[in-house]
């Protein structure tokens, strides 16, 4: 019985190094080595953000018998085809979002406290809604609030944060390309430490299109070049970012060092800005 149990257990061993360390002097493909993180994903440890899910799964190719080197050109690998394509975020914001102790800040956002005080309410819309903090805020102030979230954990969060609240918001489950911005739609567009292309020319004219004139979009998120190796993808290079909105008229703008709303209260480079469709 100790020799099967023995037998059993090498046998496993061998299969989780064959899953996750090519054979020696076998090259991995870029897909392959994406596809064995993403078949990982949803048996990840809920964490509270996503560079922590790099991080385990680093860890984890070493534990499993890649060398660090081999473990960071997997990771270099996995993160810059994380930049370019959606299909891992729904897997890990409904990780980040099952999680019992949030890693993010759940009370509205301070910029957009400062932004809409005195303000007349009207429809807004909060991209990448997640649990809803910036929406129940926004709805108990009045405003028709549209959110759209890719997480499913996130949008049921919200619904029930808004039900604690007794508020009604419209929580939709839809990916950022699926998801109708309409054309003279939006008061106030909330942009919050999100992976989209807000600095992308077609992307600014997609959202300028679908709000109203003189309608407000608040943008915060962490601020860092786009020739920076390894950036996070929620990162806004500030400079692109000027020049993406260059038709706004610009009310507010910083490149400061100051506490997140997500990933902890250590201080980090930050880009915020309040621009009004002309």
């Amino acid at each position: 019985m100790a020799k099967h149990t023995r037998r059993v257990f090498l046998g496993v061993f061998i299969a989780l190094v064959a899953i996750f360390v090519a054979p020696a002097g076998a090259q991995q493909s870029n897909e392959a080595i994406w596809k064995q993180f993403l078949d990982w994903l949803p048996k990840a440890p809920p964490v509270e953000a996503p560079r922590i899910l790099f991080d385990t799964y680093r860890a984890l190719l070493v534990k499993t018998g890649a060398s660090p080197e081999q473990a960071d050109q997997q990771l270099d690998v996995i993160r810059r085809i994380h930049q370019a394509r959606p299909d891992a975020w729904q897997i890990m914001f409904n990780n980040i979002y099952r999680r019992d102790k949030p890693g993010y800040a759940t009370q509205p956002n301070a910029l957009l406290v400062s932004t809409i005080e005195g303000r007349k309410p009207g429809r807004a819309l909060d991209i990448g809604m997640g649990q809803g903090r910036n929406s129940v805020f926004l709805a108990l102030k009045g405003w028709d609030v549209t959110g759209f979230d890719m997480s499913d954990e996130g949008i049921a969060t919200a619904r029930r944060n808004a039900e604690r609240a007794g508020v009604k918001i419209n929580a939709t489950l839809a990916t950022e390309d699926a998801f109708n911005y309409g054309t003279n739609q939006w008061d106030l567009v909330v942009f919050m430490y999100e992976p989209f292309p807000v600095t992308s020319a077609a992307y600014v004219e997609r959202l300028q299109q679908s709000m109203k004139a003189g309608g407000l979009i608040v943008v915060e998120s962490f601020g860092q070049e786009e020739s920076v190796k390894n950036r996070p993808a929620t990162a806004i290079d500030p400079g692109r970012l000027l020049a993406a909105f260059k038709d706004f008229r610009l009310l507010h703008y910083q490149d400061i060092v100051a506490p997140p709303d997500w990933g902890g209260p250590k201080p980090r480079r930050l880009v915020r800005m309040i621009a009004e469709r002309r």
